[in-house]
């Protein structure tokens, strides 16, 4: 991720995100991110509805598929306003 530690990065987004006055986060990091074995990992703050009514209405998701040297990266990032 452009030379930065990706926890670092994953964090830096959770606060700045949270800063801006929502009220929780959520990064989901999936694929090779150290080493040869696939993993997946998940940085948030505050809290998230995910199911129902008020899941649809305010929980803003994006998911984008990043092409590193090692394979495919994907993230996916959801906030509650």
């Amino acid at each position: 991720l452009g030379g930065l530690a990706f926890r670092r990065a994953c964090y830096g987004v959770v606060r700045f995100v949270m800063e801006a006055s929502a009220k929780g986060c959520q990064v989901i990091v999936t694929g090779k991110l150290r080493g040869q074995r696939a993993k997946g990992m998940k940085f948030g703050q505050g809290y998230m509805i995910k199911t129902g009514h008020a899941g649809q209405v305010y929980t803003d998701e994006a998911v984008r598929h990043v092409l590193m040297r090692q394979g495919v990266i994907g993230i996916k990032f959801s906030i509650f306003l």
